[in-house]
Parts: structure tokens; C-alpha cells; sequence
């Protein structure tokens, strides 16, 4: 699948501000399984901008105005091309051996550690939230791990574990820790991701969340709900992926109870949501920020 992509940033402030530094993560991955074609990104007002690479691999956009304004606005627009038509095709390795290839990458690259080992609200030690006497009785217990069965079936059933048990909600916030989210049962697709994330990490496997971009199909209008009869707006989406003996990293959607393949576009890849956030930004003034807004336009290109 080839994708264009446009995405408009807006921060607006009651008065004006200066000496603004702030750097943005909007430009979709460059991999093995996406192929970055084209990338421009502009800033209104205009400022020189550059660009590195942060400890995960997303690209980075950075800029400063000194001058007074009341506003910014960065658009990025690219083009890439999706090359992971079957997320399932790959050499498995069998499973009484997949163990033993996990600690083998883990050793030879110990950055993957940060995938196993990192504990936060949003990703907690899942034996500190279940069982838990704050936990609604009828919230089952998340899946064990099973020896002798192979990862990836393994994460698909967690995926659908988490599916059965939180109802997908996009137009929430993302909750502010997994506790919450077990309070409310219901999320945003980061609140779901961070739920899988924290049940395969309890099993010593290496997981990262994952912020990007979807095919516009998937914002078009329910066939099974007759009164959705309008497409939601576009927006970006969250999902997990873990390192699967054989394959490398592979996307599951627990919002969507799917493997993601083509249709998916990774943008920023991190612990959790907070490795991942789009804009980051420092100023000078009277000024307070007043309104974000983000805007998303993905489309798909004829070749």
C-alpha cells in the first residue's frame, strides 16, 4: 500500500510569547516494513528546523522562534509505501525454542531490555493490579503465561482477552494509569495498547507501544449501526508490538482485535505513551497556551 499523509499541528496562546523551542515527532518511519518516499514539513511562522533521530529510532523535528506570535503551525506531508501485506508470514521458530531466541536478543542487543523491564502508571506490574480489591468482580484475571505455546498465538489470545474485557471508546482521553482504566472498563486505543503491553511484559517479553496512522477505511461509517451514517475524523492510533521469535517485531490492535499489516503506518515507537508525544514545546511571555489542535488527512495513492 502506498499512503499520503498530511498532518497540521496548531498551537494557539491568549498573548504573544517568545524565545519558543519545541520539537515535534510526525514523520512516519523509514524500515523494512515502510518505505518514507517523501517528507516535507513546514512552520508558520517560518523558522529554520532540524532534525535527529531520539533513543527509540523516531524521527525528530526541531525549531525555535525568538520573535513575538500568538500561533504556530507545523504540516508535515509524506508519502509511504507499506510493504507488510501478511503480518503472519515468516519462518516460526518452534515453541519450546522461542525462549531460548528471546534471551539470545535480549544479549545481543541489551536496548531491548527497555521493552522488558520498564514499569510506569500506564504500564504497571500487572500482579499490583490484578487481583485488586479496587478491581470490578467481574473482571477476569489477564492471561498466564502457557510454556510450549508459541508467542505470538499467545499475545493474540491476550489481545482478544483485552478486547472482551474494556470497550473501545476513541473519543476518551487516555486514562492516566491502568487503574483507571480498570475502574471506567472502557478506553482509548493507548489505554488498551498499555493493558497488552503490561501483560506481556509480566511474561518477560519484549513489548512497545506504538503511535501511527490507519487507512482512512477505518474511520468510515459502522455497516452494523444504521444511525453511523458519517465517517469520524481521522486520527492518530495506538497499538502494541511484541518480539516474535522468527518474524522481529509484529503489531497487534487490541482496539481492533487485529494484526497490523499494511494498513498500518508506524509513526513513533516507545515505552508507553509518554515516550511517543507528538509535540513538545518550552517558551517565554505572558502568553498561555489557549488550544491544540491536531489534523490528520491519510489517503492512498494510486501507483
Amino acid at each position: 500500500m502506498r499512503y499520503r499523509i498530511e498532518r497540521i499541528d496548531r498551537v494557539g496562546f491568549n498573548a504573544p510569547v517568545r524565545e519558543h523551542h519545541f520539537e515535534c515527532r510526525m514523520a512516519p518511519w523509514d524500515d523494512e516494513s515502510q518505505r518514507l518516499v517523501s517528507l516535507e514539513v513546514d512552520i508558520d511562522p517560518a523558522a529554520d528546523s532540524a532534525t535527529h533521530r531520539d533513543c527509540f529510532g523516531n524521527q525528530v523535528h526541531r525549531a525555535a522562534l525568538l520573535g513575538a506570535h500568538d500561533a504556530l503551525a507545523v504540516r508535515m506531508v509524506a508519502e509511504v509505501e507499506t510493504r507488510l501485506a501478511n503480518p503472519f508470514e515468516f519462518d516460526a521458530v518452534p515453541p519450546e525454542r522461542e525462549p531460548r531466541w528471546i534471551k539470545d536478543s535480549l544479549r545481543e542487543a541489551p536496548r531491548l531490555w527497555d521493552f522488558v523491564l520498564h514499569r510506569s502508571r500506564l504500564t504497571p506490574e500487572i500482579q499490583t493490579v490484578w487481583p485488586s480489591t479496587e478491581a470490578p468482580q467481574d473482571v477476569g484475571s489477564p492471561p498466564a503465561w502457557r510454556p510450549n505455546v508459541g508467542l505470538l498465538r499467545q499475545v493474540q489470545d491476550a489481545c482478544r482477552w483485552v478486547q472482551s474485557e474494556f470497550d473501545y471508546d476513541p473519543s476518551q482521553p487516555p486514562a492516566v494509569s491502568l487503574a483507571e482504566l480498570l475502574e471506567r472498563r472502557s478506553g482509548a486505543s493507548a489505554d488498551l495498547a498499555h493493558t497488552l503491553i503490561a501483560i506481556v511484559r509480566s511474561w518477560s517479553m519484549p513489548a512497545r507501544f506504538i503511535s501511527g496512522y490507519l487507512d482512512p477505511g477505518y474511520f468510515e461509517p459502522d455497516d452494523d449501526d444504521p444511525e453511523d451514517t458519517e465517517p469520524r475524523p481521522q486520527a492518530l492510533h495506538d497499538w502494541v508490538e511484541v518480539l516474535i521469535p522468527g518474524a522481529g517485531w509484529r503489531g497487534l490492535d487490541p482496539a481492533q482485535a487485529l494484526a497490523a499489516d499494511d494498513t498500518y503506518v508506524r509513526l513513533a515507537v516507545g515505552r508507553d505513551l509518554g515516550d511517543v508525544t507528538g509535540f513538545r514545546h518550552s517558551f517565554k511571555g505572558d502568553g498561555e497556551q489557549i488550544k491544540t489542535e491536531t489534523r490528520i488527512d491519510v489517503q492512498p495513492v494510486e501507483r
